[in-house]
């Protein structure tokens, strides 16, 4: 119940910060119904310029309640873009808000209303055959669910009704990206969402007096599911059920899966410290199809990613190029917005935007570092052979930037965010000499560790890279998980770069993949970093963690933490068994 309340209370906050003005030309039309094939009836608000014309329309589906988020009284996601001519639809998810049904966090039949509520949409009268999905964050996955539905319509024989896309932190991996890390569950921000998503379905909807019998209705089963669904699944992952496996349930809602079928032009954002940092990039490389894509990653937290980073490109604030998205794609304006750089990047410790043509960048090197004897970490090969040894630790020390991530931001870590230094304390950490000269590491970044465990037969394996700057503050710049148990790979859908080298690791998290370690056995561990973008300065040193307990941003399963109990890692390093850090060293912007 502290998670509701907070959940509420943040709500609020964001009403008053997010309430817009809608001139008095304006249209509203409030809870509008859309009839579901199934008989459930989902609501949406419409706003119009004006009373009269045919208009390029914006999609937005929430599942965040429509008439509370945006700040109630029937008022529109973005005003502006209803003065500048565009009719705007925000829609109440099935099961959320004043819709009717059971929320299920993008089920096969919540993709199938995307599809039914396009068939609407191209049956209004003041529609006039141009439209695009838009929104943060859960409104920028329906965004993607939306244009897939809509590919599928196509394929099947309909006329197309999405022309254009704009996503500000869109998920692409419903299990790796935020679900769980490495096959632990994303404690820090999994509750809060879930627990903010029921919240504000079990106030009461909107339609109370206009229809309240049908309201009633909807009321009791919003109230119904929070049991339902969302407490159930928590118990579930936490007790190593089924969900804590990946699955069909999220390969189904992983728009990462069918985003080759777009070929519309999209255009996102993201955060090198979001919850959503690993899969933003991955839609770059997967969306193959689109004609026109564009990405942009700056540093930041989910809640607070791009700021006045963006106002340094030049190019206008982010709502203006945005607009012009629109008005280039439904409008048809010759407006130059197509021909921005595909790939913008803002590099941490130059403190720069970079601009390429794609990802990952061409021309990288990827250079394994070695770890070495007195916890050296060198391009350089170990030549003797040693070992650390640490005990697996049940919890660690929240003073770090992990926390302030896989809480999405709304835990600020003050200055543990940029000096991790009493996490590290029941860790092993690997660091290099100063170095002689700026290095940029940008890219994908993965671990290779061999190591054994004593007395156990799993392990949480949370790898930092880290910037240590010369006083000696250590800076989290990104982080990736595994459990040991999960260490399996699937190198048909790994990722390799020049000359064969494993760049990213995939591991397949099902049940059928898990293995027990065998203790006092030397095994191999390949560790997927997320991706990033740091120069690290001449005088600074890269460092790399290896700790075995995340707090409070990742909770290992029951079943696998019992695995853990009482245990200790060796990690080994040397001629024979070389682990490594391997860095992406990019080529100049």
């Amino acid at each position: 119940m502290q998670g509701k309340g907070f959940a509420a209370a943040l709500v609020a906050v964001l009403a008053l910060a997010l309430v817009p003005q809608a001139s008095a030309a304006t249209v509203s039309k409030c809870n509008v119904p859309i009839e579901m094939s199934d008989g459930t009836t989902l609501y949406a608000n419409v706003w119009l310029p004006s009373d009269s014309g045919r208009f390029p329309t914006l999609l937005q589906t929430t599942g965040y309640n429509k008439d509370v988020f945006y700040g109630g009284n029937c008022m529109p996601p973005d005003s502006a873009l209803v003065d500048a001519g565009y009719a705007e639809i925000l829609l109440d998810d099935r099961g959320t808000g004043a819709s009717e049904g059971r929320w299920d966090s993008w089920g096969e039949r919540t993709q199938q209303d995307y599809s039914e509520v396009l068939d609407w949409l191209q049956r209004q009268p003041w529609w006039n055959g141009h439209a695009a999905t838009f929104g943060a964050s859960y409104m920028a996955i329906t965004s993607l669910l939306t244009a897939e539905a809509d590919a599928k319509r196509v394929a099947d024989g309909k006329p197309r009704a999405i022309d254009a896309i704009w996503a500000d932190v869109p998920m692409a991996d419903a299990y790796r990206d935020v679900t769980f890390h490495g096959g632990a569950v994303d404690s820090g921000f999994m509750p809060f969402w879930l627990g903010l998503t029921t919240t504000l379905s079990d106030i009461p909807p909107s339609t109370i007096f206009s229809d309240p019998a049908s309201a009633l209705a909807t009321y009791a089963g919003h109230l119904a599911n929070s049991f339902d669904f969302a407490a159930r699944k928590l118990l579930e992952v936490s007790l190593g059920e089924d969900a804590a496996y990946d699955s069909d349930f999220y390969r189904l809602r992983s728009p990462v899966e069918r985003i080759k079928s777009l070929k519309i032009p999209v255009a996102w954002t993201g955060g090198w410290w979001d919850i959503f940092q690993r899969g933003e990039p991955l839609l770059f490389e997967q969306m193959t199809n689109s004609p026109n894509k564009h990405f942009w990653m700056s540093p930041g937290y989910h809640i607070a990613t791009g700021g006045t980073n963006w106002d340094a490109q030049g190019i206008g604030s982010k709502e203006e190029v945005m607009t012009r998205w629109f008005d280039r794609w439904l409008r048809g304006d010759r407006n130059g917005v197509d021909s921005l750089p595909r790939v913008n990047l803002f590099t941490m410790g130059r403190d720069q935007w970079r601009h390429d043509g794609t990802w990952p960048l061409p021309g990288t090197k990827y250079t394994p570092f070695y770890l070495g004897d007195n916890k050296s970490l060198s391009p350089a090969p170990a030549t003797t052979p040693g070992a650390d040894t640490a005990p697996l630790m049940p919890a660690s020390s929240p003073c770090s930037r992990l926390t302030s991530q896989w809480t999405a931001g709304l835990a600020p870590g003050g200055p543990c965010e940029t000096d991790g230094r009493t996490f590290e304390a029941t860790a092993l950490t690997y660091t290099t000499p100063p170095l002689e000269k700026d290095t940029e590491v940008t890219g994908l970044i993965s671990a290779d560790l061999f190591a054994e465990l004593n007395g156990a037969t799993d392990a949480t394996l949370v790898a930092v890279l880290s910037d240590v700057d010369p006083s000696g503050a250590s800076n989290q710049i990104t982080s990736g998980f595994l459990l040991a148990s999960q260490r399996a790979l699937d190198r048909s859908k790994s990722t390799f770069g020049p000359g064969g080298v494993m760049i990213r690791p995939y591991h397949p998290f099902t049940k059928g993949s898990q293995q027990p370690v065998t203790p006092n056995d030397p095994t191999e561990y390949r560790i997927e970093i997320y991706p990033t973008s740091n120069v690290f300065k001449a005088g600074h040193r890269i460092r790399l963690t290896i700790a075995t307990a995340n707090t409070p941003g990742t909770l290992t399963p029951l079943p696998d933490t019992l695995n853990e109990l009482g245990g200790q890692i060796r990690l080994l390093h040397g001629p024979a068994y070389k682990s490594s850090v391997q860095l992406p060293l990019a080529p100049a912007p």
